[in-house]
């Protein structure tokens, strides 16, 4: 789950109780549209500047996802907090009623796309990431974080998708195949 904001490095997870009620909500409103062997996670987190929910939907036995999520803007309105996640729940809901009206079919957005509900901005964005995969996999290699407010490091963050064009130009203009490269004579001895 990545912030629509490159600037947002700390952010705090939602309570197990708030993720816990919100994925009663889909199993209980969805069960017609579930099956038997669909299983709803939910996460969301609280940055500076936005409040991200992801809903993912998992058949048992298979290692896909189908991860719907949603970014709001978010200024430090503590009494407004719970009213935007459950605005987003709701833009969610609506994601996951469209994906299942149109038989999967729908075009989703792989990248933050901005939308109109309920008189507000939304940002939607479908992924297939695994999450228990990713946290699986973060513990094995001693990277899981416990604590209640969570970085991340400038290192994972200098991804060359987000360089411009000019900076990726000149990126792989200076790259150069190591492996094959031929040996000069100096370069021998």
């Amino acid at each position: 789950m990545n912030p629509r904001y490159k600037s947002n490095k700390k952010w705090t997870e939602f309570p197990a109780d708030l993720t816990a009620g919100i994925s009663d909500i889909f199993k209980q409103n969805f069960k017609t549209l579930f099956s038997d062997n669909t299983e709803v996670h939910v996460s969301g987190r609280f940055y500076e500047k936005e409040i991200l929910v992801q809903v993912g939907l998992h058949k048992k036995g298979e290692l896909r996802y189908s991860n719907f999520e949603v970014s709001l803007d978010h200024k430090n309105e503590p009494d407004k907090v719970i009213e935007q996640v459950y605005m987003a729940v709701d833009a969610i809901a609506s994601l996951i009623l469209e994906f299942f009206e149109n038989g999967e079919e729908i075009e989703l957005p792989y990248t933050w796309m901005e939308y109109p509900f309920n008189d507000q901005k939304v940002w939607l964005q479908f992924s297939t990431e695994n999450p228990q995969l990713k946290d699986a996999a973060d513990k094995l290699l001693g990277e899981a974080n416990d604590s209640l407010i969570k970085e991340i490091d400038d290192e994972d963050s200098a991804d060359i998708l987000d360089a411009t064009e000019d900076e990726f130009d000149e990126f792989a203009k200076n790259l150069e195949p190591q492996m094959f490269k031929k040996n000069k004579k100096e370069d021998m001895h």
